[in-house]
């Protein structure tokens, strides 16, 4: 599985660093929470096959102004800098923990602290041509979207496009791959994080369309693809996921001592998920992109 507690782009630089010369992406259970983060994004980008959903990259034009909410790190910026290099870009996060220094930025690149459930500062409101946010879901209770997705659409100007991709974790499941793959400790954990999270996972992806509609955006349209679309990319997306599961573990363990993931628990179990991972065993869940359009 792939989270954010607190998303086809073959030949980019960040998905490469993780390819091995075979063709697979080798097992990765030690990375900073950065380079995590990148890694995911860059397979969930490559299942879904676009960074831009085609019907917004048609009408993006010149140098448009680009938001994105729940950036992190700022790679969906640094990417679609590329296709627009003369575009305003603004992120915005809850925290400035996973920013980049303000140095590294490019000078059309602003990174701001923001908070989806209280609407905008006024200064930022119908400004933006395409504001762009994925996985919140992790942070968000059932209640939140009806907040949420009505402050972002006061980022978008008039005519402006909202592109927002969640995916469908309360399904999640790992599963067998060659006969003779292992999926214990795999399938426990994951089981246990789904489950933990339970309310934060069962809403958003099945309640954007109709919330987007309810905020008066038009011509809404949602695409569904499979994490495992692109086979080739199961092994490592499920290894990212588990570092994740494994993080989420390591602190429910440091603050229940008593409880039934102790560290030494989590120690072998993680060593056994890694071996399932390296036998075949792979997640699988639906992504869902969503998109509307503020009317002219």
């Amino acid at each position: 599985m792939c989270y954010e507690v607190r998303a086809s782009l073959p030949n980019s630089v960040v998905y490469a660093r993780f390819q091995a010369k075979n063709g697979g992406v080798p097992l990765r259970f030690e990375s900073s929470m950065q380079d995590r983060l990148d890694e995911q994004f860059e397979l969930l980008t490559r299942n879904i096959g676009y960074l831009v959903h085609p019907l917004i990259a048609g009408e993006l034009k010149g140098s448009p102004a680009i938001a994105d909410v729940g950036t992190g790190t700022g790679l969906f910026l640094s990417q679609i800098a590329q296709q627009f290099p003369t575009a305003t870009l603004c992120g915005f996060d809850i925290s400035s923990e996973l920013f980049p220094a303000t140095g590294a930025l490019p000078t059309n690149m602003e990174l701001k602290v923001m908070d989806v459930k209280r609407p905008p500062p006024i200064a930022k409101r119908n400004r933006f041509d395409l504001v762009h946010v994925r996985l919140l879901t992790a942070a968000m209770t059932a209640s939140d979207w009806e907040m949420a997705v009505p402050n972002i659409v006061l980022l978008l100007k008039p005519g402006g496009a909202l592109q927002w991709e969640e995916g469908n974790f309360a399904n999640a499941r790992h599963l067998r791959g060659p006969i003779d793959s292992t999926v214990s400790a795999a399938r426990l954990m994951g089981t246990l994080f789904r489950d933990s999270l339970k309310g934060n996972f069962s809403h958003g992806w099945n309640t954007l369309p109709q919330i987007m509609r309810a905020s008066a955006l038009v011509n809404v349209e949602e695409d569904i693809v499979s994490s495992d679309r692109i086979p080739e990319t199961r092994r490592s997306l499920t290894a990212n996921g588990m570092r994740a599961i494994f993080a989420w573990a390591r602190n429910r363990a440091n603050a229940d001592k008593a409880g039934p993931l102790s560290m030494d628990n989590l120690q072998e179990l993680e060593a056994q998920a890694k071996r399932d991972i390296e036998s075949g065993c792979y997640v699988r869940f639906d992504i869902h992109v969503v998109i509307g359009f503020r009317p002219s």
